[in-house]
């Protein structure tokens, strides 16, 4: 008996498992709505706060808290109300924008039969104390509007005197009348002269909202979402007239920016600057790592015609003259009340840009950059954070509360309630619309396109919303070669009335053709690989490549032409093969109406090299040993680095080497997520750099000859990276070429680098040249600090030379093709790479859209850096800056 029981059991049990498995089966795609817990607090910790918090649980184990947002709301206009010294008070939203829409008058404690006696030509603005018979009845009326309060329980409720006092509309009869209902006379008297002076700020004033110190990565190695031209478009959305961008080396892009808005006529002012610095009329021989002290900063500032600005505690700045603070949230006490200008900062995309400044601009004044520093330095701003937190001068920070309690004031005002995207895929550009009004939206949508683009046939613009409705508009373009290898910007406008809401997106593209700058090979073939990004409507199209003698462009030694088959708007890498003798070279490249001129080095098929495999520090993956017999490399998989250059004359590794092992704080939480040094020649490309820790694949391509190959590549989610190691037979060159086919915009600059330590240690018997713009240029290292700098350079090398060890260092690249050269001397106050080094970063963008490829060729020798430097100009690797 008992055993039928446990069958029968266990067949029920079956039973209801596969009801359960066939319903979840049934539901396996459908994500089901996470468990729900909201918690509130309205108390002290260290200050009085109210926080309102939704935890969720998801499959038991994933759990996250997020902001509660509808009581936050709410709590934050309690929090408005009582910096405005009113607290208590609850606005009906949009009794400030109705009571303006006419002139108004105030009554003080009229009757029934005095409010309906009233013209209708004006709005009637009323106080009612509660302890009248009307009073009662609309104080019973208010309690059902702003109900809300009384699940809030906010700590400031809990006030003896705290006293309420309600804003809304009413009616008396047919008529409607502005009430303020309250006990307490006084406040409702505030209230009133507060609706009094926002009215003549308005009368005075225009609202010029913008992001200051929005910061971007553009012409940086470290990494961030968002591009300004993105960052111009998301703000103007949100009803910004003006930007200033300060991310690192941002200031690069000044005149860059300008352009782009200028290009399109945007109706926004857009400018940039570098924390503690801003409004210079250009940033030229900025060096932003070798400002040793705070006067170097106002100095620099001053001679530019900008301003430097200063924590608001800071003690090591009271003894300069700053122009004004940097604020953040905590400074509000200091801000409100000290007469000193204020900028605040609103940060990155990644930090969701929750920061904004109003600045309150005289109306008769043309909105310029002289009107922007004229109304920040004259304090006539407001400084808003997240959760509508403001502040700034009390006549200023009051109106804009005020107004931020109507919220249809400034939603219609900033044009808000019309919600804009646009964004350009492949050659379409797509634009999304959404009514947040009450009303039907009518209107039409056109479009501003720098030379080179244009609607690809009749577009239909017409736009009609229905209140909440979205639409989204495709909108085919084409290109022509004017828009190739440029940042396009791209301009959307929504007319509807007599109003125009604007933003602006990009279309950012490559060259028409990709090719190597600067490339080196031995006789008699060369391979040349070139890909091309198709901009036409042609399937398939020539695509020439000749080869002419050095300063001799009139009759190419080699032509070859190959039929390039691929569609509008994609990209296809081909290879050449130039049959060459040993020479100085110029490539030209032509197709679709487009021209890329390269350089070219051939070398004779001499000298012998030999390359092998081989685990140095026994951990499964090979590394790969290249030798001559001039020096002996060694490249690690790991980040498809060198890690050792030995100059064999010398017996010395002119790169700086920590691997194999470990640095000391390897256990730091989230070390990876720095830099972390393992030394040779690596890259930048984020920060930490996404290829520090990656183990590349890596063939074997010649193992011995005239000269030897290895290539490594590897896959970052989609982005492709290929790097091909070629050492020389007859010289100590080594060719390292990079081709990057990326789709991840963040991933701006990457910077390709030798770290060096040369000699037994890296030391001030070291000496660095450079040919800047300017000349020669040496640097030493300083070994009580360290220092870095961006350096323009006339030529693609920079060099350097132990006078002690007798042994030289020359790094060579393309010209062109960085922003800059970067200086970086190391210092062990460092705490990531507590170690003395220099590194030579040629900062170099990274082109999307197509596969881009990039050179850099190293050569160390025993003797003067000098003679280095000309053995490289005879191969023709030595670039000019025309």
């Amino acid at each position: 008996m008992k055993s039928k029981i446990i069958i029968r059991l266990a067949a029920i049990f079956l039973l209801v498992l596969s009801h359960s498995l066939s319903n979840g089966q049934a539901n396996q795609d459908k994500l089901a709505k996470p468990i729900e817990n909201k918690l509130q607090f309205n108390g002290y910790t260290n200050h009085w706060q109210n926080n309102y918090t939704v935890w969720n649980r998801y499959g038991n184990l994933f759990k996250t808290a997020i902001t509660d947002i509808p009581p936050t709301i709410l709590q934050s206009k309690i929090d408005a109300a009582d910096d405005m010294g009113i607290p208590g008070l609850f606005m009906q939203e949009g009794f400030i924008s109705a009571l303006f829409q006419n002139p108004y008058k105030v009554l003080d404690q009229p009757s029934k039969e005095e409010l309906s006696k009233e013209s209708t030509n004006a709005n009637v603005l009323a106080i009612i104390s509660t302890e009248t018979a009307l009073g009662a009845e609309l104080e019973a009326e208010a309690k059902a509007i702003f109900n809300w309060a009384d699940a809030l329980n906010s700590y400031q409720f809990g006030a003896i005197d705290f006293e309420p006092v309600y804003a809304f509309v009413s009616k008396n009869g047919n008529k409607n009348f502005f009430a303020v209902v309250t006990a307490d006379h006084a406040k409702a008297e505030q209230l009133v002269q507060r609706i009094a002076d926002a009215r003549e700020i308005l009368s005075q004033f225009n609202l010029k909202k913008g992001w200051f110190g929005a910061s971007t990565l553009l012409k940086s190695v470290t990494c961030t979402p968002g591009h300004p031209l993105e960052l111009i478009g998301r703000g103007m959305n949100e009803g910004n007239s003006w930007f200033i961008f300060d991310g690192y080396m941002d200031f690069l892009a000044q005149q860059e920016i300008k352009n782009w808005v200028q290009e399109i006529d945007l109706p926004v002012l857009a400018d940039v600057g570098f924390s503690p610095i801003y409004g210079c009329n250009d940033y030229d021989g900025l060096q932003v790592q070798d400002m040793q002290t705070k006067q170097a900063w106002i100095d620099y500032a001053h001679q530019k015609g900008g301003y430097a600005f200063r924590p608001v505690y800071d003690p090591p700045s009271d003894a300069f003259e700053f122009d004004g603070y940097i604020a953040v949230e905590g400074n509000k006490e200091q801000i409100d009340n000290e007469n000193v200008p204020f900028i605040n900062k609103t940060g990155m995309l990644s930090g969701n840009m929750t920061s904004s400044m109003v600045l309150f601009v005289e109306k008769e004044e043309e909105f310029t950059q002289a009107t922007l520093w004229n109304t920040i330095l004259s304090r006539k701003a407001v400084a808003v954070f997240e959760n509508a937190l403001m502040m700034g001068p009390s006549e200023f920070r009051n109106a804009l509360q005020l107004l931020y309690l109507d919220r249809y004031f400034l939603e219609n005002y900033f044009g808000d309630n019309i919600d804009m995207e646009a964004s350009v895929n492949g050659y379409n550009l797509q634009v999304m619309l959404r009514n947040y009004t009450d009303s039907p939206l009518n209107g039409s949508l056109s479009f501003t396109f720098p030379a080179g683009i244009e609607t690809a046939g009749k577009v239909n613009t017409s736009v009609s919303l229905e209140p909440g409705e979205s639409r989204q508009f495709n909108v085919p373009l084409t290109i022509s070669k004017q828009a190739m290898g440029l940042t396009n910007p791209v301009a959307v406008h929504f007319n509807h009335g007599n109003a125009t809401k604007n933003i602006v997106t990009m279309l950012d593209l490559p060259p028409a053709i990709s090719a190597h700058q600067l490339l080196y090979g031995h006789e008699p073939e060369v391979l040349f690989p070139v890909t091309i990004h198709n901009f036409s409507e042609k399937g398939a199209f020539p695509v020439t490549v000749e080869v002419f003698k050095k300063n001799n462009p009139d009759k190419a030694v080699f032509t070859q032409t190959i039929n390039c088959e691929t569609g509008i708007s994609t990209f296809k890498e081909l290879n050449f093969n130039l049959h060459l003798d040993a020479g100085q070279y110029e490539v030209k490249v032509r197709t679709l109406g487009t021209e890329f001129k390269g350089q070219l080095g051939v070398g004779a098929k001499a000298g012998n090299a030999y390359a092998y495999e081989m685990d140095l520090n026994s951990d499964g993956i090979n590394e790969y040993r290249m030798e001559n017999d001039s020096v002996e490399v060694t490249l690690l998989r790991t980040g498809a680095r060198v890690i050792e250059y030995i100059v064999k004359s010398k017996k010395d590794n002119v790169l700086f080497k920590i691997w194999p092992e470990k640095t000391y704080n390897d256990k730091k939480p989230f070390r990876k997520y720095g830099y972390y040094p393992y030394g040779g020649f690596e890259d930048f490309l984020g920060q930490a750099s996404m290829e520090t820790h990656k183990i590349y694949n890596a063939r074997l391509i010649k193992a011995e000859g005239d000269f030897v190959r290895v290539e490594m590549e590897a896959d970052y989610f989609g982005n492709h990276l290929k790097k091909t190691f070629t050492l020389y037979g007859n010289s100590p060159l080594l060719e390292v070429r990079y081709a990057l086919t990326f789709k991840n915009p963040e991933a701006n600059v990457i910077g390709p680098q030798p770290i060096l330590e040369l000699g037994e240690k890296h030391w001030t018997e070291d000496v660095f040249t450079v040919p800047t713009t300017y000349g020669l240029k040496e640097y030493r290292m300083r070994p009580e600090q360290y220092y870095g700098q961006a350096i323009q350079v006339q030529e693609g090398w920079n060099a350097g030379y132990d006078t002690q060890a007798k042994v030289s260092f020359v790094g060579a690249f393309p010209v062109s093709q960085p922003l800059f050269l970067h200086m970086w001397m190391n210092h062990p106050d460092n705490q990531e790479a507590p170690h003395y080094y220099v590194e030579f970063q040629p900062w170099t963008p990274i082109i999307q859209k197509t596969t881009m490829y990039f050179s850099y060729y190293l050569w160390g020798s025993g003797s003067y850096w000098e003679q280095s430097v000309k053995e490289l100009r005879d191969r023709n690797l030595i670039s000019t800056r025309q």
